[in-house]
């Protein structure tokens, strides 16, 4: 009896070309797309940066704003500089040019496509001067110093509080304390006819010295009613206190609730 002898017939796969690859296909184009979008974004001549608008400024030099901003533009993309808008961080450009100049109170900025980077600046106005020993500086409405100064006729704040670090852009008095400064100066002039420029201020006892042109001081309590305190002066300086008597007058207590004055 024979015995049949059977072969295994094995079946030979042909190659597949590589760029027959569905995979290879795929991967090859996403390549090319980010390689275009990466031109797009970062190198396309339309969209670098040519100009940085600066507007609203009336003291700060528009090109020192300028400067500052464009220090954040150029960034380096594969060996390659890049100004491009796309790229543009409007938010880490607030923040430097606020760092930079104290002198600016808000600060607004905006892309205008295609190339130009618009930067909105409103500055700090001025409403005192605030004195540390024998340090001066403008002091806005927020009671934040924003340049060096030295002391004139202006209104004057002295701190006498326990000495610190000072820098522009502090904040060194509370707004509302500010606001209450403002409004004693003015009433005084106002409703009892005395001028006071120079102020000095223990914020950690809420109190206000203010010195008048007569050379005698007013003692206000910041905690208190300031109106009331105001209108108890403008009753003293008008019962009491007539021009004629205050030649050798010191000052004017009205923290308490009853009036003292020597």
């Amino acid at each position: 009896m024979r015995r049949r002898l059977y072969k295994k017939r094995y079946q030979v796969k042909k190659k597949t070309s590589l760029f027959r690859n569905k995979l290879f296909k795929w991967g090859f184009a996403l390549a090319v797309l980010g390689g275009i979008t990466l031109y797009l974004v970062c190198f396309l001549p339309y969209l670098q940066i040519k100009d940085v608008l600066v507007l609203g400024n009336e003291k700060i030099a528009p090109e020192s704003v300028k400067q500052s901003v464009n220090l954040l533009l150029e960034k380096n993309i594969l060996g390659f500089e890049s100004k491009s808008i796309i790229l543009a961080n409007l938010k880490a450009i607030k923040t430097k040019v606020l760092a930079d100049f104290p002198g600016i109170k808000e600060l607004k900025t905006k892309k205008l496509l295609p190339n130009v980077i618009l930067v909105e600046v409103t500055e700090r106005k001025p409403v005192a001067i605030w004195c540390r020993a024998n340090n001066c500086f403008l002091l806005d409405s927020d009671g934040v110093i924003f340049e060096n100064t030295i002391k004139n006729n202006d209104l004057t704040i002295f701190s006498e509080q326990a000495k610190g670090e000072t820098y522009l852009g502090q904040k060194v008095i509370e707004k509302e304390t500010v606001s209450q400064i403002l409004t004693i100066q003015k009433t005084m002039l106002e409703k009892a006819k005395i001028q006071a420029k120079e102020f000095s201020l223990f914020e950690n006892e809420g109190r206000l010295n203010a010195k008048t042109s007569e050379n005698w001081s007013v003692y206000f309590d910041l905690n208190g009613d300031l109106n009331w305190q105001l209108l108890e002066l403008e009753l003293v300086l008008e019962k009491e206190l007539p021009l004629a008597k205050r030649v050798n007058l010191e000052y004017i207590d009205l923290r308490f609730s009853k009036v003292f004055y020597k």
